[in-house]
Formats: structure tokens, C-alpha cells, sequence
């Protein structure tokens, strides 16, 4: 990695984080989601208690602002000049050692996975969850011994491929599994299997370190469109294509043209598919957000388990809250967020 890593560059571009005061601000706002692809939601508009956070380039900042006044909408520069932040954040980057703590290129993290399985052969077993459409491997590292009975769970991060603090929280856990000596995580390791892809869209997620570092969606070119790739966390088979997505292939949220037309979502849900038996728990690791959600995204109707789920997940995010002291939301996208269809973890 070099300090001008990525080739595009995001100079005086602003984040501007707006508060809807009501219904017909929302509706304007996800309008302008949906059809305005100049504009880049950092936080989607959902409900009137939540800011939405968009980054605006340079020079559409002026049309916009003045658009916000005209419609009454209240907001705030959150962010000054998003490639000082950029670049702040490759400043601080340590380009050497372990890649746990830091942010990582996927050769690295490979690499590492590699490392990890050598030297924990008696619990931890390589897998593979398929290819990119470039050619990367979803690798992904097994964790504890399977048997009847012992339940399984399933973790992957980077779907998008910006988010890269996501990515990061996985290499930590499957680090804190294997390294800690602390008797209650090696119980973990003992009483539970885990399957864990750090990366899932390594297209995507290689391309944020050399070329756009706001790249969201797979790589895949599509002939006729002049954008490539497909936003991933919308092209599975789950209603796809019926709600919270946009039909312009230079959208963050173009679901592609069809369920799995990526390579990566198609034989990530085959190799679920084929642990479903084992599995008893799915985890899907986004940024930038604290909400805990589960079924269903694309409608507001809830699935039988509902309340098995919110149970979970209440006190999941409990103990998240308690240990570091920070506010977290529960419930499906649809309640508190809002609908998406073609989802992994959400449906």
C-alpha cells in the first residue's frame, strides 16, 4: 500500500448529515436515494428520530445545500472535506505486522488465514465459500470440530466492500478465538463451531485500496451498463428485486439483473445451503451503525421465530451496550430502518 493508494479523490467533497422534521422529508430524501446518484447515503433515511448522512462532491455542494434551504430541511457539515479524512485514515494505517487492529488488503488477509491454520491445526480447518468473479477466493477459516448435535455458526463481513472496519471486527474475532487465553472464550471454541469469511466481496473490497475508496458494490461489468458490479446485499434470493433497491446499474443499491447473478452471493448461500444441518446462527457485519437486526428486510411481517429472534438479539445487544458503553437499536430493517429486499442475513 502507498499513501496515494486509491485513484479517485474525494477533495473538498462534504458529508452532511440532515434531519428530517417530517414525512415529506423522508420521502424527498429517499427520492433523491433512489434516482441521484451524484449524492452518496452514509446513513439512509428511515425515520424522523434519525439523521441521514450524505456525502456531496464539490461541486454539486452549492445545488444542494440550496435545495436543503428551499425544501426546509435542516443540516450540518459533519464532515469538512472527506479526503483529509481519507487520508488521515492511510496515515495511520501500520502497513506492517499482523494484520489484527488494522486495515488490511485481502492478499494480506489470505495470507494471514493461512498463518492461523498452521499454527492452530488441532481446531481451525480452511474452506472455501467460492470465487469472485475476478478470480479471488472467498477463504474462510473453520473454527472447533464438528458433531451431532453442536451448533454452528456462520460469520462473513465485507459484502460491502467500503466497509472496511467490518472486516477488520472479523479478523479480531477469529484472533480472539484462537489467541486468547482467557478460559470463557477457549469454551467458545469447544462448545461451538464457527465458519467465518472476513471478506466476501474481494473484488470490491481490493478496489477500495486501489481505486474508489467509496466502492460499495461487487466488480463484475455488465454489457450495455457503464457502471460495473451489483450492490451484493441485494442480489440474494430473498423477494429479490421487490423493495429498497434501484433499477440504475450506477446506483450503490442496483440489485443486478437478476438473484445470484454475482458469483460471490450464488455460492456463498450454496455453501450455507450445505451446512444448514450445523447451522444455528448467521451473522452478517456492516458499518457504519449500532443496530442489531434480523427478518425480515423486505416486508414488515415478521417470521414465526420472530420472538425467539428479538430475544436473542436484545440480549446480544445488551451485553454489547454494557461492555462498551454505547446505545444500540433492535429489530428488522423494516421496523426501524426500512425495507430491503434481496438481503443475506435480513431475507
Amino acid at each position: 500500500i502507498s499513501l496515494a493508494f486509491a485513484a479517485k479523490r474525494f477533495d473538498g467533497d462534504q458529508v452532511l448529515e440532515i434531519l428530517p422534521a417530517h414525512e415529506g422529508h423522508l420521502k424527498e430524501l429517499m427520492l433523491l436515494q433512489m434516482n441521484d446518484t451524484r449524492l452518496d447515503f452514509w446513513k439512509d433515511p428511515s425515520s424522523l428520530s434519525r439523521p441521514v448522512g450524505v456525502r456531496v462532491p464539490k461541486e454539486h455542494l452549492k445545488e444542494v445545500k440550496e435545495m436543503l434551504g428551499n425544501k426546509d430541511m435542516e443540516y450540518k457539515v459533519a464532515v469538512e472535506d472527506v479526503q483529509q479524512l481519507v487520508d488521515e485514515q492511510v496515515a495511520s494505517m501500520n502497513l506492517t505486522g499482523s494484520v489484527v487492529g488494522r486495515y488490511a488488503q485481502f492478499n494480506e488477509i489470505s495470507s494471514w488465514l493461512d498463518q492461523m491454520i498452521a499454527a492452530h491445526s488441532d481446531i481451525a480447518s480452511p474452506f472455501s465459500a467460492g470465487k469472485s468473479y475476478e478470480g479471488r477466493s472467498l477463504k474462510g477459516i473453520k473454527i472447533g470440530k464438528s458433531a451431532p448435535g453442536k451448533p454452528a455458526l456462520w460469520f462473513h463481513a465485507g459484502i460491502h466492500a467500503r466497509e472496511w472496519v467490518a472486516v477488520a471486527s472479523n479478523i479480531y474475532i477469529i484472533d480472539q478465538l484462537l489467541n486468547s487465553k482467557d478460559p470463557a472464550v477457549k469454551k467458545l471454541t469447544k462448545d461451538l463451531v464457527w465458519y467465518i469469511v472476513p471478506v466476501l466481496n474481494p473484488d470490491g473490497y481490493e478496489y477500495t485500496f486501489t481505486g474508489d475508496r467509496m466502492w460499495r458494490k461487487t466488480r463484475k461489468p455488465y454489457p450495455g451498463n457503464r457502471c460495473p458490479g451489483a450492490d451484493p446485499n441485494r442480489n440474494w434470493d430473498s423477494a429479490w428485486g421487490t423493495t429498497g433497491v434501484s433499477r440504475n446499474p450506477c446506483s450503490d443499491t442496483y440489485p443486478g439483473p437478476h438473484a445470484f447473478s454475482e458469483s460471490n452471493t450464488r455460492t456463498t448461500s450454496q455453501t450455507i445451503m450445505s451446512l444448514r444441518s450445523e447451522l444455528k446462527g448467521f451473522v452478517s457485519f456492516h458499518s457504519f451503525s449500532q443496530l442489531w437486526m434480523m427478518p425480515w428486510g423486505y416486508t414488515r411481517r415478521v417470521p414465526a421465530d420472530y420472538q425467539d429472534l428479538l430475544t436473542v438479539a436484545k440480549e446480544a445487544a445488551r451485553r454489547v451496550m454494557q461492555t462498551h458503553n454505547t446505545y444500540w437499536r433492535v429489530g428488522p430493517p423494516s421496523h426501524i430502518l426500512y425495507e430491503a429486499s434481496g438481503a443475506a442475513s435480513i431475507g
